[in-house]
């Protein structure tokens, strides 16, 4: 039994018992088959069913910059040195961004066995295109990166009909694999074993309702967040939340290599006042604003970042001094109407934090007069 590993890099220095037909699939297992879409397969020459000890050897090669998170090369370089990974295969790479369409999707297909394979769906790069898409989710029923991710299910299936299907990926991976699998036919649906959403976003309440796929699949999805998410508890998640140690703060708590892990499972935590203030806001704030006014918000401040030349959000997190007083007078140009609904949508935001925090301390009041011993 493995016991007193820290993170997913751990296990799998532990972990070498292969996977046959019949072993069971760990949910660290999942979360590494969820990572490796994260990997720079466009960087290399991939050959059809390489397998990972090979992809391994190939991106051994490419300096640390190829990657786009620095503990992403070391967990190629233990999946190659792994008895329980290393000759599994990897097929069907596939990578489209366009920022015209606003649409940054990529996915690759890992075969765990001859009847099992894992579909990895790779998550929010580092690009102003990439954040603007998830960001579009508040107001738009679709966006190209499910779409794709439906389809890419639709390739594996004809291409690997007598596979069982396992989903998953992180952050934006995570949500698109939930919609690909609560989309997708009953016949399709049948081959689906799990879907595994690591902190990525639910399904928009509104849109959640009409989703009826959803019902026929929903006890096979599994959502894991850490205990301070943002990303993760955002919209509606019916199949419920397992929470997760992260030994990060904040939005940081993103990362899943900062996740505590004992044995082959995730350590289980309890999301924390300050984050549940924080997602009630963001949710209630969603609620209140209409779909017109959220999608002039989004626009004019993305293309605020844009004019600024910021990457993301988190570099404004890293960098404030600098690209605070150069988005201040970006806005200050911005057009009346579209400035007058942008400060609107942030009064609206700021109240929802305020009354967020006022019900969670209301709930903290009755709580203690309810279950406190009287005296103490």
């Amino acid at each position: 039994m493995i016991m007193n590993v820290n993170n997913i890099l751990d296990y799998l220095k532990e972990n070498q018992k292969r996977i046959s037909k019949t072993t069971e699939i760990t949910e660290l297992d999942e979360l590494a088959f969820a990572r490796i879409s994260y990997l720079p397969f466009h960087k290399i020459k991939l050959g059809f069913l390489e397998t990972i000890a090979s992809v391994a050897k190939k991106m051994d090669k490419l300096p640390a910059s190829a990657f786009g998170w620095p503990d992403d090369q070391q967990l190629i370089k233990l999946l190659g040195q792994s008895k329980r990974f290393c000759k599994m295969r990897i097929s069907n790479f596939v990578r489209h961004n366009d920022k015209d369409l606003e649409k940054q999707f990529s996915a690759v297909l890992i075969h765990l066995n001859l009847g099992r394979a894992f579909l990895s769906f790779y998550g929010t790069d580092s690009s102003l295109t990439g954040w603007k898409e998830d960001f579009n989710l508040a107001f738009l029923d679709q966006i190209p990166a499910q779409i794709e991710a439906l389809e890419y299910l639709k390739m594996v299936h004809r291409r690997f009909f007598w596979k069982k299907l396992y989903l998953g990926g992180h952050s934006k991976g995570g949500h698109v694999s939930i919609f690909a699998a609560i989309h997708a036919s009953d016949h399709i649906q049948k081959k689906i074993q799990a879907v595994y959403n690591y902190d990525g976003p639910g399904i928009r309440k509104d849109l959640a309702a009409q989703d009826l796929g959803s019902f026929k699949i929903l006890d096979r999805i599994h959502t894991f967040v850490p205990q301070e998410s943002i990303i993760g508890r955002l919209f509606e998640h019916r199949e419920g939340l397992t929470v997760v140690h992260s030994t990060a703060k904040n939005v940081y708590q993103h990362d899943i290599y900062s996740w505590q892990i004992d044995g082959n499972r995730l350590v289980r935590s309890k999301t924390t006042k300050r984050g549940d203030i924080i997602n009630r806001a963001i949710n209630t704030w969603m609620q209140t604003a209409s779909r017109d006014e959220i999608r002039i918000f989004i626009n004019g401040m993305f293309e605020i970042f844009s004019s600024v030349e910021l990457n993301n959000p988190i570099e404004l997190m890293k960098e404030w001094k600098h690209f605070g007083p150069k988005i201040l007078k970006e806005f200050m140009n911005t057009p009346k109407e579209k400035k007058k609904v942008i400060s609107e949508i942030w009064r609206k935001l700021g109240e929802s934090m305020i009354r967020s925090q006022i019900e969670q301390n209301d709930l903290l009041i009755k709580f203690n007069k309810t279950f406190r011993p009287k005296g103490k």
